[in-house]
């Protein structure tokens, strides 16, 4: 007789550099930005961001952001090819060069957790970038908090500041200096507007020769997006003043619920939105204009569609008691290639499979001129000033597919940036 051996498959392991935290408290928002490092700039990092709480934090559970930054130790060799007196540095240069490419692996690295409060205020969206060009050597964070955006600056190494801290002891007051290390910095802050609640934020950087413009992208709880100019401030020498301010640009209106994500298109000034009205829209970031709109299905595709409600049929006039169309929450979309011309939409109701949904433009949108025609310098993000959208530019798009993507339904979602790879979130 053959024995029979009975075989469990336990959890799969998790292996570096995936990572699993406990918990202790509801996860809003997640954002990760990363770069690896490179023979001559050991500055590779990771950083994770998460936010979320519950409630107010009298409540004993904390709102809060959590952020792990994991950095490759700087030790200065490879920025600089000149040393402290002067001279040429280039052989210590060559030896950490070579050292990288024969074993990438042993490159060293650190890992440290930041904790920013938000107070009573929840935090709602989180998103990390880094600008092209940076010289503070930190990684931006913005955070939706209650009607407020914020930027944060994110140290990529550990620092130990100075500071001085006014001491008391009895009748007698005097200021010490002591030492710490540098968290989280605000660089900047801004209400959106009384009442619009930050929902979601981004990021993107236009090159109009000879300046690098930054803009920020919020989507809001009333539907509204705001568009702003983020600059360095004019007035440094105010005490209560931040390094950088937003200016408003525009309010793009059309949504009429709250808005789930946006982003930018790739190479012009427009920004792409979806939201809880079961719509996707495109907009003009400058002045606001609304260029399309995408409307989402969640229902099978083979089928027929679904007859609304006839409001004249119904049997009682109590608007809580008549039968309503399923609500439809459009909770991602994305761009699908650098041009513009494919966006994805991921739409599903409070029930049921969710649903992908592909188009293609018929009248191709403003290209913006190629970078080497903008001016800017080699590895600059292309210039996005093209002329503003006339009635033969006003992109116009077709529905090309929609197929059932996840069969419960969606609460996140993230394409990746070729277009060829989506993560989806369930409740």
């Amino acid at each position: 007789s053959k024995s029979k051996t009975k075989t469990t498959m336990g959890k799969p392991k998790v292996r570096p550099p995936s990572k699993v935290d406990s918990l202790t408290f509801p996860v809003f928002g997640l954002t990760w930005y990363g770069a690896p490092s490179s023979p001559t700039n050991n500055d590779g990092c990771s950083v994770i961001a998460y936010c979320g709480g519950g409630g107010s934090a009298k409540t004993g559970v904390g709102n809060k952001i959590v952020v792990t930054v994991t950095s490759d130790n700087n030790d200065g060799v490879g920025n600089s090819s000149v040393d402290d007196a002067g001279g040429n540095n280039n052989t210590a240069q060559q030896q950490q060069q070579q050292q990288y490419s024969s074993s990438p692996s042993t490159v060293p690295s650190t890992t440290r957790q930041i904790l920013i409060s938000t107070g009573e205020a929840l935090c709602f969206g989180v998103h990390a970038f880094r600008p092209y060009n940076d010289s503070l050597n930190m990684v931006r964070l913005l955070a939706c908090v209650g009607d407020d955006i914020l930027l944060y600056g994110i140290p990529l190494s550990r620092k130990i500041i100075t500071d001085n801290i006014e001491h008391s002891e009895g009748a007698d007051t005097y200021v010490a200096e002591e030492e710490k290390v540098e968290e989280a910095t605000l660089l900047a802050k801004t209400s959106v507007g009384k009442g619009y609640g930050a929902n979601v934020a981004t990021y993107s950087a236009c090159h109009v020769p000879p300046n690098l413009l930054h803009f920020v992208a919020v989507g809001c709880e009333n539907g509204t997006l705001v568009n702003f100019q983020l600059t360095q401030t004019k007035d440094e020498q105010s005490p209560s003043s931040l390094p950088f301010e937003f200016t408003k640009v525009s309010e793009c209106q059309g949504h009429t619920k709250a808005i789930c994500a946006i982003n930018f298109h790739p190479r012009g000034t427009q920004l792409l939105s979806s939201a809880k009205d079961g719509t996707a829209r495109i907009f003009d970031a400058r002045n606001g204009a609304p260029l399309a709109v995408l409307k989402c299905e969640v229902h099978d595709p083979a089928g027929p569609a679904p007859v609304a409600p006839d409001p004249t049929k119904a049997k009682t006039r109590d608007p809580r008691m008549m039968r309503r169309a399923p609500q439809i929450l459009v909770r991602g979309c994305a761009y699908g290639d650098l041009e513009g011309r494919v966006v994805y939409a991921v739409a599903s109701g409070k029930r049921g499979p969710a649903y992908l949904t592909r188009w293609r433009t018929v009248v191709p949108s403003h290209r913006a001129p190629p970078a080497s025609s903008s001016g800017g310098p080699p590895g600059a993000p292309p210039s996005s000033f093209a002329p503003a959208p006339t009635a033969t530019t006003t992109p116009s798009f077709q529905r090309e597919y929609r197929i059932q993507c996840s069969p419960v339904p969606v609460s996140a979602t993230s394409l990746s940036s070729d277009g060829t790879l989506l993560a989806l979130g369930s409740v």
